[in-house]
Formats: structure tokens, sequence, C-alpha cells
């Protein structure tokens, strides 16, 4: 009987598609939506080993991602490159740093302003801590629930960044026969080096995967937050309103959000009421969808609807509609 292959998939996002990038990881539903103005692009790759998956997106342009990994899957995740550190559940993230997700975990992960690219390996729990036992002579100390991050250092950063690349610049471009000793070799070489950067975050788990007081505090606050604008997205922002569900002042939450976000909860809000918008208008019809639309989502003057939509996402209403 053949030994399975490595199967490779690609595909290139030219404009914002929030549906299109549901499922960038795989079993996953993970919801996007764009966080600064521009023609955004994207490239999203995939090499599906027999008993692991590797994922990696690379945006030039920042976005918020909320969803969870699979119920049978472990999740080991990096910033393969990033200007600057990411937002990750509430805590600042450097390249290269990995993050191991439990079973079922959530991620929301926002990235500096700039282009990024990052990368997920999913792996069930047994298959890895079989591994682990053959390549290092130990189990590895999983969570059980949650998540935790460490610092890599240089050289483990710069390895696993370098083997993730070659992974995904090998399955893209093969030279010559693809055989199964081949595949087996890449996919031994890639899961060796997230292993050996596994290894070495494993002391000391339960302090690294609560985090510190005030990073769960600051988390805590976003997401209630974002989960009361969201219930508010088909109208206009009202701090008033948002300080008195919270119980807090209002600078305190500004502060807490451009920490979180880069800019307040009135951009947010307005943000995710124009990635709705446009959500909307890729599944709409009709001459008058764009007002409809634009009147769902809380705003009244159409010109200035456009205008902004303009700016978010480099095209007029109309031409997402006509798309």
């Amino acid at each position: 009987m053949d030994e399975p292959m490595a199967q490779y998939s690609r595909f290139d996002v030219d404009g914002f598609d929030a549906e299109a990038l549901l499922g960038v990881v795989r079993d996953t539903r993970f919801e996007q939506r764009l966080l600064a103005g521009g023609q955004f692009r994207a490239c999203v790759q995939r090499v599906v080993f027999p008993e692991f998956s590797l994922d990696s997106g690379a945006y030039n342009l920042p976005i918020f991602a909320s969803g969870s990994f699979g119920e049978d899957l472990i999740g080991l995740a990096m910033a393969v490159n990033s200007d600057g550190p990411m937002w990750a559940n509430g805590r600042w993230i450097p390249a290269g740093q990995i993050m191991v997700f439990a079973e079922d975990s959530e991620l929301n992960v926002r990235p500096r302003p700039g282009g990024w690219q990052w990368a997920v390996l999913l792996i069930s729990r047994g298959v890895l801590q079989r591994e682990a036992v053959t390549r290092l002579g130990r189990e590895l100390q999983l969570p059980r629930s949650g998540w935790y991050s460490r610092a890599a250092t240089v050289m483990d950063a710069a390895r696993l960044r370098r083997t993730v690349l070659n992974t995904l610049h090998d399955a893209a471009h093969p030279i010559g026969l693809v055989t199964p000793a081949l595949v087996r070799g890449q996919a031994d070489t890639l899961l060796t080096a997230f292993l050996d950067s596994v290894a070495a975050t494993d002391a000391g788990l339960p302090r690294r995967a609560l985090g510190s007081y005030s990073e769960r505090y600051r988390d805590a606050v976003v997401r209630r937050a974002e989960n009361y604008l969201k219930t508010q997205c088909d109208r206009a922002y009202d701090s008033r309103a948002l300080t008195t569900a919270l119980g807090m002042g209002e600078r305190q939450l500004e502060r807490l959000f451009r920490d979180a976000y880069g800019h307040g909860p009135c951009q947010w809000h307005q943000m995710a009421r124009l990635n709705l918008a446009r959500s909307a208008l890729r599944q709409a019809q009709g001459q008058g969808a764009v007002t409809e639309v634009a009147i769902r989502y809380g705003f009244g003057h159409l010109g200035r609807f456009s205008g902004m939509y303009r700016d978010m996402f480099g095209e007029s209403p109309r031409d997402t509609l006509r798309g």
C-alpha cells in the first residue's frame, strides 16, 4: 500500500473577504475583521502531513481574528514575521515566541500595523506526546485547558521561523519527484523544530498559563466591552451607554482599548459596523442594497458612509456590491 503523501494548498486574497478567511486554520472557524484602511492582500498556505498540519497566512494589513482550535487537536502557534509584538488573549507576544493551546482553546489575536505572517501546527495530544517521548525522552507538560506562551531565545525563534518558511517553500516548489521518504523528512524536521521549542517552555507551566493579574483584567474588560458593542452595531457609538454597561470611567476604558487595539472603542465600533456592512454587501443584490445596508448598520448619511467605506476597504460600497 502506498504511503500517504503531504497535501499542499494555497489561496490568495485581493480585497478583504471575511468569509474566505474563516477557515484559514484547518477544522476551525476564525472570524476576522479588518482593522486598518487600505487594499488588503493575503496569502494563505496549508500543508497536511499524515499526522498533523501546518497553516500559515501572510497579511499586509492588521486584522482582528477570533476563534478556537479543534476539540481533539493541540495548537502550536507563532508569529513568523511581525513588525512588532502582537496582542493575543490579553498579552503582547513577540515574533518568534511559541504559543501552546490546549484542545478547544480560544484565541483572540491582533497584530500591530504592518505586514505579518503567522503559522499554526495542529496535532493530536497523543501523537505529540508519542513523538516527544521518542525524540526527547519524556512527555511534554502541556496545558489541560487554556494556553501559555514563552519568550523564545533568538536561536530558537530563528530556527523555528526558518523551518516553517522552508517547509512552505518546499511544498509550494517541489524539485523532482516527491517521494514518501522526502515527505517523512519534511515532517520530521518541522515537528522536531516545534517539539524543541515547546520542550523549552513547559517548566513552571501553571503560573505562565494564568498570566498576570493586569493581563487577565485588561483582557476581561476589553472582551466585555466588545460583547456589548456587538449588540449595538445597528446604531452610532454611545460612550455613556458603554461606560454605564461596564461600570467604569470613559478614560480608563479608552486606555485599555488603546492598549489592546491601538485605538479607542469608538473607532472599534465604527470598524466593526463597516466590516459587517462589507459582509452584507457581498451577499446583497439590487439597486437599493447600499442604502439598505448603510441604514441597517447605523450609518444615517450615505455619502459619509461611502467615504468611510472607501477609506477602509479601498473600494466603494457599489464596487463591492457589483463584485
